[in-house]
This record gives C-alpha cells, structure tokens and sequence, in this order.
C-alpha cells in the first residue's frame, strides 16, 4: 500500500522529490519480502502439505487461457467439478487483461482444484483505462494481483503441494538481448505498451523480475521441484521468430536460476510462446502448454499433466470423461 500511495502522488505530481523517494525505498525493499502479507503468505501455505502423502495429488498445468473470451471461460466451467479435487493446477499467466476479469476466472479455477498456483503473464499487467484510478501503474498491479490471490486463496508464492514436491512460481519479463542476431531494444516496437513501469522496460523490468525471485530460491527445496514462469527461460526452447518477435518472447538469465535449483527431479512450465512443447533439456523437463484465445473452441481442450503423485508425467488429460456435455 505505501508504494501505491507513492505511486499515485508522482501521477499527480511527477517530481514530488518525497514522493520519489518514497517510491524508490519500495523498489527497493519489496524483493526481501518481508511486508506482512508476504510474511503472512509463506507461513500459511508454504508448509501446509509437507506432509500430504505422496500419490494422492496430481499437478498439472496450462498457460495462455485468455478467460475473457468467452469460449474458454465456457471451457473452465466445463471442467469436471469432482475428477481434480485433490490436484493441483499451475496457470503460467496471460489468464486474462483486466483484474475483474482475473478475479472470475481464478474463483472458477479453484472451485475445480485444491490448489492453483499462477504468475501473471504480460496481458495481466496491462493498464486497461477503467484501472487507472485505481492502478498508478504495472508494479503496483502486480501487488495488486497478490494481494487478489491471498483473498482467493491462489498461491503466487512457492509451497510443499506434498511429501517431496514443490512448486516455484518465478516472476519474469523478456529481455531484448534473447534475440541473438539484433541483443539490442528496438526504439520502434511497440510491446506492450498497455503497460506502464516505474523502471525502464527495456532495460531494468526483466531484472527487477528476475530480483523479486531471488528470496523464493533459497528455500531448503528437495525431492521434485515444479517452477514455472510465463515467459521462456531459453532460446533452445522453440518459438516463432518472425519480425522482432523475439525481442519480447523470454529471458536467458531467467534460465539460471532454473537451473540453480540442483536436484534430480525438476520440471520448469512456461508460456507465452504458441509451442506445445514437452521435452528435457539439461536434466530439466520444459513444458509449454498452450491453451490460446481460441483454445476453448475445443470442447475438452486438455490439461498437461507434469506430476502423477508419485512421479514425473507427460501426458495430456482431457478435462472431463463421458458423454459430450455439449
């Protein structure tokens, strides 16, 4: 709340020198994670299944949903409301553009799984003008969006979902430089300019991202270990290169700390790119499933299914059995 307060003043007055600072010690602070929610949220989820016995939840996940078409907010209610009770669901972002929105389709989410886990994608943290008053810019949407999680009980924050399985949101952001053969911004594109950042798009919001993960990757992690972003980790992983897309498609350094989790079991979800894609690369298990703005157009448009209970999967589930309900 004290970075909205800052954040909103500068709107009112830009070089507010109080104002300024004030914003500038928020910026600086929020990556340690130490403002009450935060602490409140790790102590009540993180180790609420620590002890849940292995083989009675399965994880699986999906990206891209886009919920404010209405073809796939048909399709979420279409899932079966008993068959993924005890399971669990990671949504690697771009779920939908404004707030209101979010709330709707997170509710409808969790009303089907026992937990959900998400990260924002960039569609989310876009400045939408019936969110201007109430949003000075992204950061404080972001906050915004946790806070809206914390109510819903979705978890952004990572957590035990079992005995020896966690799962590890990673925020993140693209970097110009993931295009190898022009690593510099385009003083010409126009990405996503909905957004509006205290930082410089450019060249400061993927660190900044990248910055707010680094207290998440220093818990004592064992057994499997689930993270997932929106945006790709890596070049290796395939996506559409046409014109300057690669400019706002992923982040290598994102890559890193992935890998920086050194166990045996890993699984790393992402999104954003249109691949379906599922394969190991370094040890780690990528996935991609892609859901899309038309992806409910198909009546039982699966899910991926990257944990069974007991160990790591790689298979799709569609989202109920039986006859056609439609």
């Amino acid at each position: 709340q004290a970075y909205v307060h800052f954040a909103h003043a500068l709107k009112l007055e830009t070089n507010n020198s109080s104002a300024l600072k004030g914003r500038q010690a928020c910026i600086s602070i929020l990556p340690v994670w130490r403002t009450l929610p935060a602490r409140r949220r790790f102590r009540e989820r993180f180790g609420v299944d620590l002890w849940r016995p292995r083989g009675t939840s399965k994880v699986y996940a999906i990206s891209d949903v886009h919920f404010d078409h209405k073809c796939n907010e048909d399709w979420a209610h279409r899932i079966d409301d008993f068959e993924f009770q005890e399971d669990v669901l990671i949504v690697a972002g771009n779920l939908c553009d404004t707030r209101n929105a979010l709330a709707r389709a997170l509710t409808t989410l969790k009303a089907k799984f026992r937990r959900v886990f998400y990260v924002p994608g960039n569609h989310e943290l876009w400045l939408s003008p019936s969110e201007a008053t109430k949003y000075p810019d992204s950061l404080a949407k972001l906050l915004g969006i946790m806070e809206m999680c914390d109510e819903l009980g979705v978890d952004c924050f990572p957590s035990a979902v079992s005995e020896d399985v966690f799962v590890v949101p990673l925020l993140s952001w693209y970097s110009a430089e993931f295009d190898d053969k022009d690593p510099f911004p385009d003083p010409n594109a126009n990405f996503d300019h909905q957004c509006g950042w205290p930082l410089d798009p450019e060249t400061q919001v993927w660190k900044y991202m990248l910055k707010l993960n680094e207290a998440h990757l220093q818990h004592p992690y064992h057994g499997t270990v689930i993270t997932f972003s929106h945006f790709l980790p890596s070049r290796n992983l395939p996506f559409s290169a046409f014109g300057r897309a690669a400019k706002a498609m992923g982040c290598e350094e994102l890559n890193d700390q992935v890998k920086s989790l050194r166990l045996r079991n890993r699984v790393h979800v992402y999104g954003h790119s249109s691949r379906h894609f599922s394969q190991y690369e370094d040890g780690i298990l990528y996935v991609n499933h892609y859901h899309g703005p038309e992806g409910g157009q198909f009546e039982r448009a699966p899910l991926f299914l990257v944990h069974d209970g007991k160990e790591i999967a790689k298979r799709q589930v569609e989202i109920y059995s039986g006859p056609t309900r439609s």
